[in-house]
């Protein structure tokens, strides 16, 4: 609760110990004290900024691109965008999971101290079982978005440049479109999961 947070960063500033049940449940101002606050506050800016770049772009490809491009009569200057965008988001994309997995290890580090995440003790507690559904589905999501970016989407380009058959090429167009869809549904999975886990 709120009331307890506080009470709890209040007793961490002026030097009493807290228990490892207390130090899973502090609010963000008790920080570990090697973090200092101010880097803390941008680690979760820069976190929230990536996920924007990541998930947003998986949105705008998905709700306003391809819908877009589809009122397109040309079939050539259709395969020619969309394979100019993916290249494009495809280096965005990669950029912004790698500034969440610096960023996200920071933010956790900062949330609940680097003692209470190496015990058995915070894994077990609701915050660190959503961390934990979370990070699964961050896993998932990676194997996806490299299956998608450096296997599927690289067969989809080179077939369609050797001008393969229509119907080959629409099987694997769809599959590399469901497999962005259900890229972008886990996306806003994990998003829910970070409201829960500061919310809940």
């Amino acid at each position: 609760m709120p009331g307890v947070a506080r009470h709890q960063g209040w007793r961490r500033v002026v030097g009493v110990s807290m228990t490892p049940i207390d130090r899973l449940d502090r609010a963000p101002e008790a920080i570990d004290m090697l973090l200092p606050h101010w880097l803390y506050i941008i680690s979760v800016l820069t976190h929230i900024v990536a996920a924007m770049a990541w998930v947003g772009g998986m949105l705008f490809v998905s709700l306003i691109l391809v819908p877009g491009l589809r009122r397109l009569d040309d079939a050539v200057l259709q395969a020619r965008l969309l394979s100019e965008v993916g290249r494009r988001f495809r280096t965005v994309g990669w950029a912004a999971i790698a500034v969440l997995v610096v960023t996200g290890t920071t933010n956790a580090w900062g949330r609940w101290g680097l003692d209470a995440l190496l015990t058995g003790a915070f894994w077990v507690s609701q915050p660190g079982r959503l961390l934990l559904v979370k990070l699964l589905v961050v896993a998932a999501m990676l194997v996806q978005s490299a299956v998608h970016d450096f296997v599927l989407g690289p067969r989809l380009s080179a077939r369609r440049r050797a001008g393969a058959e229509t119907a080959d090429l629409a099987g694997l167009r769809r599959r590399v479109s469901w497999l962005a869809r259900l890229n972008l549904v886990l996306g806003l999975g994990v998003i829910v999961l970070a409201v829960l886990i500061v919310r809940g």
